[in-house]
Parts: structure tokens; sequence; C-alpha cells
């Protein structure tokens, strides 16, 4: 098998076509998911919402992470690394059909589908895994630890929920310390410094996306008078500054500097992401409460703030030398 070039010993790596088709389907599965927090069930918000958004979300920002780091590593856009990364699309289609209702009756669905998305990067490991014996030690690490995280996600489904859930959980925190556990190993394969903010950027442009589409459906069908163009100004210079407090963060303190910090910078875009869902929430309720600020609605803007800006501060304080 032809050996598999290691992507970041390149002097230049950007996001290739490949990558943002790929991105598309998770406009889909975001969407679905921060619906729930939007809208809720029949228009009502419950705090179940907001832990089902949350527990899913984690598997789905995994799946994107995943590809993404192995994207950053060993992608080459041949055939072989299309065609399985469409595979993997193919799967990701259906984890969007069940990722309104993860938690419910859609359970058992959206964990046979993010099984396959996870078989399907453990593949693409084999790949690196078979073509290039100087890597085995990590890429043997990480389809070991993966698998094992998937395996439990595959037999989850022959249990109730609360074994499930339970399941689900372990299964992450599998993959989650699989990469923790072999930062010694992957000294030698050290993610691309530019490629990696490059590509948690272009996710954060989506989440951020959500809000900028609550805006939209939150004034279409009501009339615009000087209340409601007055609560649009408002949701909107938050968003944009949102964008670029984060952005100018990321271009001048991030990109290129990220040696020993690689691991901080994925994880603690996890929080920032989720708090973007949040913030959509909040533009949501700002547009339609009667009041522009209620005590509600003031948690969640504290709450998404705190999540989006905490992390980045951490990121920026180790990542900048």
């Amino acid at each position: 098998m032809k050996k598999v070039a290691l992507k970041t010993q390149a002097r230049e790596h950007h996001a290739n076509w490949l990558e943002l088709f790929y991105d598309l389907i998770y406009v889909i599965v975001i969407t679905r998911l921060t619906h729930t927090i939007i809208v809720g069930h029949d228009g009502h918000v419950l705090p179940g919402d907001y832990v089902a958004y949350f527990a899913l979300f984690v598997p789905v920002w995994w799946a994107w992470t995943g590809h993404t780091m192995l994207e950053n590593r060993f992608g080459n856009d041949d055939l072989i690394d299309r065609v399985m990364t469409l595979v993997q699309m193919f799967g990701l289609i259906l984890l969007a059909v069940f990722a309104a209702d993860g938690v419910g009756k859609g359970a058992i669905g959206f964990a046979l589908a993010y099984t396959f998305v996870r078989f399907m990067l453990i593949a693409m490991y084999v790949r690196v895994y078979i073509s290039n014996a100087e890597l085995r030690p990590v890429t043997g690490r990480f389809i070991a630890g993966f698998t094992l995280g998937a395996t439990l996600w595959a037999v989850s489904v022959f249990f109730e929920p609360k074994i499930m859930f339970s399941l689900w959980a372990l299964g992450l925190a599998v993959d989650f310390l699989t990469p923790i556990l072999s930062r010694k190993l992957l000294s030698r394969v050290s993610v691309h410094g530019s490629h990696l903010p490059e590509r948690t950027g272009l996710l954060f442009i989506i989440v951020l996306g959500e809000s900028l589409l609550v805006l939209v459906n939150g004034i279409e069908n009501a009339t615009l008078g000087t209340d409601i163009l007055v609560r649009l100004l408002l949701a909107f210079v938050l968003v944009a500054s949102v964008w670029w407090v984060y952005f100018d963060t990321m271009e001048h303190a991030l990109m290129g500097k990220l040696a020993g910090a690689a691991q901080a910078h994925i994880y603690g875009h996890l929080p920032i992401y989720t708090g973007l869902g949040v913030l959509a929430a909040f533009c949501h309720r700002l547009l339609r409460d009667p009041a522009i600020i209620t005590q509600g609605s003031a948690q969640l803007l504290m709450a998404s703030l705190a999540l989006i800006f905490i992390p980045l501060f951490v990121i920026r304080r180790v990542s900048t030398p």
C-alpha cells in the first residue's frame, strides 16, 4: 500500500475542498441539535432539553474532531481518502436524522449511526497503520482505544436507556483519554499549527451561524417596528462581537503557536461550541420574550459568554509563549 505522507511536516496545510464538503453535514446536525434548546418541544424549552443538547453535542463534536485530526496529520485527499470520508458522511446523514431526539425514540439510531462513523474513522487509521510502519506506535494506540470506545457504543443498543447512556459516556471517556494518554507518542506526529486553528475556526463559524439563523427566523413574520429592530440590532451586535473577539484571538495569538498545547486547543473548543448554541437560544429569547431581558434570558447570556470566553482565555494562555 502506498505510504501516507505526514501532513504536519508540510510548510503549508490548509483545509481542502473535501474537508469543507465534509463540514456541510455538520451544519445540518448542529441545526437539529440546537433546535432542541431554541424551540424545544411544542414551543417550550425545559431543563432536560439543555441536558440532552449537551449530551448529544459531545459525540457530534468528537466525530468532527476525529476526522479533523486525522486529516491534520495524515490527510492526502487521494481516492481512498475521499471515498472513506464520503462513506463517513453517509453515516453522519443518519446521525442528523436521529439527532433531534437522540436521547428519546431516536437513541438506538443515533448510537448506531455514531458507531458507524467511528468505525469508518478507525478504518482510515488502519490504512495509515498498514502503510506507515514508523507510525504504528501512534496509530496502533489510536486504533485500540477508538475501537474500544466505538464497541461500547455498539453494544449499548442492547440495554435499557440508563445503561445505554452510561455506556455512551464510558465510550466517550475511553476516546478522550486515548490521545491524552498518548501525549509522548504524539510528539512524533505533532499537529499542523495553522491547519488546526483554521479547522476549529470553520466549525466555530458553522455553530455561530445558528444565531444568525435565529435572527432571520425571529423577525420573518414580525412587524418591523422600533422594538423589534432594537432587539435585532442588540442581538446582531452581540453575535458580531463574539465573532470579533474569537477570531482576533485566533489570528494574533494562536495561529502556528500550538506546540505542546494542541490538546488544550482541541478539548477547550467543546465548551466554546456548546456556548455558541446557548447564545443562539438567548438570541431567540431576546427577539421573542415580552421583556428585553428576563431572568431566564440573562442566565442564558451569562452561561453562553462564560462557556465561550473562559476556555478561549485558557487556550490563549497555554498556547502563547
